[in-house]
């Protein structure tokens, strides 16, 4: 009996889940008529906000978490995390919806999620680019602004300050951390809301080991972020921007 029961509730489920509806409009009603879906957005280089229309087989009685992800880099095209978000259910508890801004042109993967973590609908995909007359005015920051950026790795930090400045770090169990900081010498701004870290094997294969992404004060000239290896070996470690602008590379050895 538990055994039916448990199979009713997972057919439930998974109807419910195929009947829910993620995507992105240009307006809505309070009665839940939404217009304006595209697949593909242009926005101004000031940015542009839609809406994150969540539609629900089941009652919405609670606010349902959003992930934004992104491909950062044209040499990696994985989804890495952008942003997260919080969707508002309406009256009827039909369905949740919020204005989102969209500052950034790439390709996107939106995924709505309950409380508990459970995925609510199958992922949303989108497209935005600048509009075609922005591009001219676009003031894009090339790997020359980032021309006297500096690399340092560190063992550790202690309050605020970070000790142990070294190149070769010893494989502890079955991980390493280190403490990856990242200056500006000039001091001008680091420009990015995001960094993006790729770690490549230092060898003729180039492989792609792991990545990361790190949310950043756009303001700051210098931060630090922890980067982890699982493996021994020689790596190369590589920055990007969230305009997938090349910033900095050192190379770090794991004994």
């Amino acid at each position: 009996m538990r055994l039916l029961l448990c199979l009713i509730l997972i057919v439930v489920s998974t109807k419910s889940f195929a009947q829910n509806k993620l995507f992105l409009c240009a307006e809505y009603n309070k009665d839940g008529t939404y217009s304006g879906t595209y697949s593909n957005w242009s926005i101004e280089k000031t940015g542009n906000y839609v809406y994150l229309f969540f539609e629900s087989a089941t009652p919405v009685s609670d606010t349902v978490m959003v992930k934004i992800d992104r491909i950062y880099n044209r040499r990696d095209t994985s989804y890495y995390e952008f942003d997260h978000y919080y969707l508002v259910p309406e009256e009827s508890k039909k369905f949740a919806v919020n204005k989102y801004t969209f500052t950034k042109p790439g390709n996107y993967r939106i995924n709505v999620y309950d409380r508990n973590g459970v995925r609510l609908a199958e992922p949303h995909f989108t497209e935005i680019k600048f509009a075609e007359n922005e591009y001219d005015q676009l003031l894009f920051k090339d790997s020359w602004y980032y021309n006297t950026s500096k690399i340092y790795f560190y063992e550790k930090m202690i309050g605020d300050s970070m000790v142990g400045k070294t190149s070769i770090f010893n494989l502890k169990q079955n991980e390493t951390t280190a403490i990856l900081y990242i200056e500006q010498e000039n001091q001008k701004p680091l420009k990015s809301g995001h960094l993006f870290v790729s770690v490549y094997s230092d060898d003729s294969c180039h492989e792609l080991v792991s990545a990361y992404t790190y949310y950043i004060n756009e303001n700051w000239f210098w931060t630090f972020i922890p980067v982890s290896f699982k493996r021994k070996g020689k790596f190369i470690v590589e920055l990007y921007n969230d305009n997938d602008v090349f910033i900095q590379r050192e190379k770090i050895e794991i004994r």
